[in-house]
């Protein structure tokens, strides 16, 4: 049967945000499905922390204002000063409590998360916080621990190519990065031929792990820890991330390479690095909200991405 990519993104986007449980039960969808098609694979599973929500509120005055906690840790809010658009790279404002928006989006944009109480809202309700005289938050945030896990499928011992695509998600993340799984499962399913020479990794927790200041990429950086020499002799490491919205984009640019690919030795592997994305003006438009959801990809932008991924490996 031939593969759908757009049936298996609303598969894996129909089991909600991929955080914690969730993330696991789309790891063994994931490996059921290449089970099914006697695809050989191996698990590295490793131990990570992430955050779990326990208690999220927002009041300005004495109305209630819609809001989801971007908060590696518990605490207060009282200032309306704490605004901050997420826009703004997270490095800058790590350890700052904030009431945060997205500009670009219209839901409420998980954009950033942060080691100091904070939470997101829509833009629409910025009025609502600067017009009160009195804002109240706060967040109760567990700090908990996790296995997750990389499945590796091919070559696992001298690799030509290595492949990453992560799993997990903030939010629906049809885009991020269900798109880049659907991808790379298309490419393993439907040409065995190049599971010999190359190595693809379906990831875990790539989205929220304890690391600071880049809490992102824990994922990447675990399976670098057990393999950095597969990624040293390799020739080419690809990451798949946030396709099929757009136009397919290769590129070997270093900003968006510590956005995509965070790990230790990237000056070591800067060379070979490149990232496959589409288009990240209307990514941010629908970044972690609920709004990346399947109407923002298409069937013929994710063949796109597919066909420049085989053209790169053959």
């Amino acid at each position: 049967m031939e593969f759908s990519m757009v049936k298996f993104i609303e598969k894996i986007i129909g089991f909600g945000e991929r955080q914690g449980e969730i993330e696991k039960k789309v790891a063994d969808f994931i490996i059921e499905i290449l089970k099914q098609n006697g695809i050989e694979y191996y698990l590295h599973k490793f131990e990570t922390e992430i955050p779990e929500i326990k208690k999220s509120i927002l009041m300005a005055d004495s109305k209630l204002i819609d809001s989801k906690a971007t908060s590696f840790v518990s605490g207060k809010i009282v200032e309306k000063g704490s605004l901050v658009s997420s826009l703004i790279p997270s490095r800058f404002l790590l350890d700052y409590q904030n009431i945060n928006f997205n500009p670009a989006c219209d839901a409420i944009s998980q954009s950033n998360f942060y080691f100091s109480p904070s939470l997101a809202i829509a833009k629409k309700d910025l009025v609502s916080i600067m017009n009160a005289d009195n804002i109240f938050a706060e967040v109760l945030v567990e700090r908990k621990k996790h296995e997750s896990k990389n499945i590796l499928v091919g070559n696992n011992k001298n690799p030509y190519n290595i492949i990453f695509a992560h799993y997990d998600s903030v939010s629906i993340g049809a885009t991020d990065n269900a798109s880049g799984v659907a991808v790379v499962m298309n490419t393993v399913l439907s040409n065995n031929e190049l599971l010999e020479k190359n190595l693809f990794v379906f990831s875990g927790n790539e989205e929220l792990s304890y690391d600071k200041p880049t809490y992102w990429g824990h994922g990447f950086r675990a399976f670098e820890d057990s393999y950095f020499e597969l990624l040293k002799n390799a020739r080419g490491i690809f990451v798949i991330d946030c396709v099929g919205n757009g136009k397919t984009v290769l590129t070997n640019n270093l900003d968006i390479g510590q956005l995509a690919f965070p790990i230790k030795n990237k000056t070591i592997l800067t060379d070979k690095i490149f990232i496959m994305h589409s288009d990240i003006e209307k990514l941010f438009k629908v970044y972690h909200s609920e709004l990346d959801d399947l109407s923002q990809l298409g069937e013929k932008d994710l063949a796109e991405a597919y066909d420049l991924l085989i053209g790169e490996l053959k």
